[in-house]
Order: structure tokens, then sequence, then C-alpha cells
């Protein structure tokens, strides 16, 4: 994929200054800062509290002191990607999903990002539970099957974007970066085209070694695509339920590469998970043998 050319062309420089260095460290690499034969420009509109975006074909306006996030995601939702998927993958996206809420995918998946760090990889993690529950095709009832964020959302989006992540302050790896669920915000959904531009920008993001997601299954075509073209995509058992046949078959179908977790102790079959404490430094020391044993298998066809 190549990436979006973006020319940050604003009389403000400090602003302007702030701006490009969010857009380096938070674009995920799909930008990239230049002042030629730019897709994008971003300017003066003329405007106190706005900025004005422009391409060959088309011009649009966004507000300037709202969060960088936002005016990043203006940019996705505008502009034309049309490029395929012909990377290499310098970086492992591995997506954590289940068929049920409180499987322990964000358990999991927070556990095995501290876990890499503590382990010399570097690691982002990004929370992308609760988008589009609603989407769901396996009978989700929203209110039992949303993660926090549309809790805050439902409350006025006060802090939405710092809640989560319940180890933070439990670690202090400094391999690890945690991303809340800022790409999108919680209230876009993935078209096909933006789809293309998150997995892409993971895929050949060369800051760090594993993106681990935290996302529910979304039995919808874009997250369909994007999963295909992850590295791996655990997923967590719990309950040997219909659902969670149906949520196989639909892996399965969309050739999605699949490692199954289980996280109770009746099931025989993948990797037994236990149930943790709250605080991660007094995991039982199966716990940590189980995400190690996760980590082999992704590893252990490295050269």
């Amino acid at each position: 994929m190549n990436k979006i050319k973006l020319h940050v062309k604003l009389s403000d420089n400090e602003y302007a200054g702030r701006l490009k260095d969010y857009i380096k460290i938070n674009g995920l690499n799909v930008f990239a800062l230049t002042e030629e034969h730019a897709d994008v420009v971003l300017e003066d509109s003329g405007a106190e509290n706005e900025l004005l975006l422009k391409t060959s074909s088309k011009e649009w306006h966004t507000g300037k002191y709202q969060s960088a996030d936002k005016i990043i995601s203006a940019i996705m939702e505008n502009i034309d990607i049309s490029a395929g998927i012909n990377v290499k993958s310098e970086n492992r996206a591995i997506f954590v999903t289940s068929a049920h809420g409180g499987a322990g995918k964000t358990f999991i998946s927070q556990a095995l990002s501290i876990y890499l760090s503590r382990n010399g990889r570097k690691v982002l993690y990004i929370n992308l539970d609760g988008l589009c529950v609603k989407d769901s095709l396996f009978r989700c009832e929203q209110q039992n099957d949303i993660s926090l964020i549309a809790y805050y959302a439902s409350k006025g989006n006060e802090n939405i974007n710092t809640c989560i992540e319940r180890y933070k302050n439990h670690d202090v790896a400094k391999n690890v970066y945690f991303l809340n669920s800022i790409y999108p915000s919680y209230d876009v959904s993935f078209d096909m085209n933006s789809a293309k531009v998150f997995i892409n920008s993971l895929n050949t993001n060369s800051i760090y070694n594993y993106t681990i997601i935290d996302c529910p299954l979304y039995p919808i075509s874009p997250y369909a695509f994007i999963m295909k073209n992850a590295y791996k995509t655990l997923f967590i058992k719990c309950r040997g339920s219909e659902r969670e046949e149906e949520v196989a078959a639909f892996l399965q179908k969309n050739d999605i590469r699949v490692m199954q977790l289980c996280n109770m102790i009746r099931y025989t079959e993948g990797i037994y998970i236990p149930k943790a404490e709250e605080d991660i430094t007094h995991n039982p020391y199966d716990f940590y043998e189980a995400i190690e044993q996760v980590v082999y298998e992704l590893e252990k066809n490295d050269e």
C-alpha cells in the first residue's frame, strides 16, 4: 500500500508541529508527511476554528481544535484508498476475539501484550471492543455483549478513551504502548475502504513487533477482510455453545487463520488458560505458562 501523502500547511507553526508529531506517532504508518505531490493538503480555512482539507478533486472542512484523532479520521473517511493488500508484514497483527462477552478477550490480549513486552518485543495494544455490536449475526443482545466503550458513550462520552486498560498501572514495561479505541472512534463502523487502510497501516508498521487487537467478532465483510489479512486471530472459547460453533464456521468460511484458546477447565482442546486474579502480578503459574505457549505457537516457524 502506498502511504497517504499529507502536506500540513498551516500558519500556526507551533500547532502544525505538534500535529505533525502526533500524526507520526499515532497515524500507524498510514501517512507520509511531505510538501511535494501531496494527496491531501491540510491548510488554514480562513475561519478561526476550522481547517481545510483538500485533494485534487474535492475539499472539506474540519475543526481545528478537535482531537487530532478526529482529524486523522476525517482524512481517512474522505480520501479514496483503493490499494490492495500486497505488502510484506513487518508487524504481526494479532486479533483476539470470541463469541461471547466475558470470554476473556481483554484479559488475555492485555496479558499477552505485557508478556511480549517483558520479553523484549515492542507491542502496540489496540482496543476496538464495543464497536458495531448491533451488526452481529450471532444473536447478540447489545446491552449484554458490549464493552465499557459503549457504556461511557451512553454517559456522554466524557472519558471514552481512558477506560479499558485494566493492567496498565500494574506493569512498568517500557515496550508496550496502550492505544484506546480511537482508530476508528467508537461510533464509526469500518467500511471496506477504511478496513484496507487500517490493516495495511498495521502490516506495514515498522515501529512495533506485534499489534494486539482486542476485538469481538464482527461477522460483516470489512471485519472479515481485516482478520483475513492479519497474521493470526486468537479465538477464545469458554462455553462450548452453538454460537461458538457458528463463529468458528464463520472464521473458517472466510479463510481466517485461527488459533483457538480455551478459557474453561472442561475444555481439553486448544490451550487451557485458567481464570486469573485481577492483578496480573499474582496470576497462577499455569497462566504464564499458557501465555508462553501461545507465544511459542505464534513464533515457532520463525527462522
